[in-house]
């Protein structure tokens, strides 16, 4: 399915055996001889049972242009209903990975997971428990989950408006400190002149984060 999507922006549903029908925005860059990146992207919370269909294509929409310089295949899902750390989330999230992976030519270097406010905090969660699948996490005002232990093995950019109305910046922070001292390769990027629900305005520090990764990779 993913592999006969050409260059574009695609609103799609994907069946899937784990778990039943998924709605996904999946952005296929320009055909090119070398494989590409792959982007996990989580979107943010939502009002309701279940998310508005394709919000994250919405949320890819505000921080496509922080993406853009990765030339990566993007996959925004929505949610089953409820939180990224819920386990139907979670196997849907990973089995639509594991299914770009087959069908496309991935770089397997350069695999990201990121997310926005609760899409964040799923970036933690699955991203913890699935660093053999990916090789690095960019949670963005994310709360963390109360599972989320001091190992990582891979690099993490964690970006954090300082005025966040909504999600603890002094825990966000901490946490990072404490990946930092147990060796982890974690950046706290602390963000000054930003609320919460600014959403598109976090691009331009994604756009910081990917070239750090880059870096990294």
């Amino acid at each position: 399915m993913f592999a006969s999507l050409p260059c574009g922006t695609h609103r799609i549903t994907v069946d899937l055996v784990e778990v039943g029908p998924v709605l996904v925005t999946v952005d296929v860059p320009a055909k090119s001889a070398d494989p590409s990146p792959l982007v996990l992207a989580l979107h943010y919370a939502f009002v309701g049972s279940r998310p508005d269909p394709f919000t994250g294509g919405r949320m890819l929409d505000a921080l496509r242009p922080g993406l853009a310089s990765l030339g990566a295949i993007i996959i925004a899902p929505d949610s089953l209903g409820g939180r990224w750390t819920e386990a139907n989330n979670e196997t849907a999230a990973i089995a639509l990975v594991n299914r770009a992976i087959a069908e496309c030519r991935i770089d397997p270097r350069k695999r990201l997971i990121t997310g926005f406010s609760r899409g964040g905090e799923g970036t933690w969660h699955i991203g913890g428990r699935h660093q053999n699948l990916f090789t690095g996490a960019i949670p963005i005002a994310a709360p963390i989950p109360a599972e989320s232990g001091p190992d990582w093995s891979i690099p993490v950019y964690a970006i954090h408006a300082e005025k966040d109305e909504v999600v603890s910046y002094r825990a966000a922070k901490e946490h990072v400190e404490n990946l930092r001292a147990n060796g982890a390769r974690a950046v706290f990027r602390s963000v000054p002149d930003l609320t919460h629900y600014q959403t598109a305005a976090y691009a331009r520090y994604l756009a910081e984060g990917i070239a750090w990764l880059q870096s990294e990779w």
